[in-house]
Order: C-alpha cells, then structure tokens, then sequence
C-alpha cells in the first residue's frame, strides 16, 4: 500500500484544492450530491473556508497527499459555534478517482481521529449514499455506525438516493 502524507489544508492549497474538487464534480455517476457545473467557489471562497477550519478548535481541513505532492483526498470536519454543540462535528471525505482502495481514505480517517480525541470531539457524524458500498466499509472499520436513514434524501441522474446518517463517537 503506497504511502500518503496527510497534513492540514493551507491557505496557499486553496487553487489545488479547487481544482481537486472540480475533477470529482464532473465524474459522472459520483455519489456527491452536486452535479457538474454547480460547484463555484473561487480561490477566495475557499480562502475563506480553509481560514475558518483553522480558527475553530472543533474543525479541520485535511489534505491526503501522494509521492508527488499531489492532493488525492480530502476531509472537512467542521463543528457548531453553539456550546451545546462543539462535541460534534459533521465530516464529508473526497478520493480521488484511480486513488480510492488504496488506503487514502483510511490515512485521512485515521489523522482525523487522532485530531478529534486531542481537541475534544467526542461525535463525527457523516452522510453517504445507502448505494455507497465502499465507503460504507471503509467508515464501519472506524466505528462508524449506522443511526438513520434518510428515504429519498438526493434527486440525481432522474432519481431517487437514500442516504444513511452514520457516527462515531470518539
């Protein structure tokens, strides 16, 4: 299994970033609940984004790059302002295509447990596809579990996608 280098995202990785993002957007049939063309964040926006994850104590911004300094993955955990609500963080994570199975989700899950249970995170919760076999594997081996489902959550490519809620308490 190659190994990947996973450190937090930088200001200066915001184009990087973009451009990673944009290349997912387009992949038909990706189970992300956009579509091509809607993604339209600028440079500045995600400035802006990756500034914000670096303020807050219950945030995080990961990049998982490979040999060549190339990003291949990303995680965003991001957690509420509300005291009654900084234990918790929601995450999405992004591989990129001909990189997913080859252990870059996992590098990626595995630095943001470690950031979660030295900041105080105690709950990651997360949404995926029902039909996203892989990365349901993927975050049941990290102790994900299932705790709902959302019937009919997403309309794509004319029709209907559940989505499960799924966390992990740290």
């Amino acid at each position: 299994m190659p190994g990947y280098v996973v450190r937090e995202a930088r200001r200066s990785d915001a184009r990087d970033m973009l451009d990673f993002a944009r290349r997912l957007f387009e992949e038909p049939g990706l189970d992300l609940p956009a579509s091509p063309g809607e993604f339209q964040l600028t440079v500045e926006d995600e400035e802006a984004v990756i500034a914000d994850h670096a303020e807050r104590p219950n945030a995080v911004f990961l990049l998982a790059l490979d040999a060549r300094g190339q990003i291949v993955g990303l995680l965003n955990c991001h957690g509420s302002s509300l005291r009654a609500l900084r234990h918790s963080c929601e995450m999405g994570v992004s591989v990129a295509k001909g990189q997913r199975g080859q252990g870059v989700g996992s590098a990626l899950l595995t630095a943001m447990t470690q950031w979660a249970r030295l900041s105080g995170v105690r709950r990651i919760e997360l949404k995926v596809y029902a039909r996203n076999e892989g990365a349901i594997r993927l975050y049941r081996r990290f102790g994900f579990e299932v705790e709902g489902r959302r019937r009919r959550a997403v309309y794509q490519d004319g029709e209907f996608v559940d989505d499960l809620l799924m966390a992990l308490l740290v």
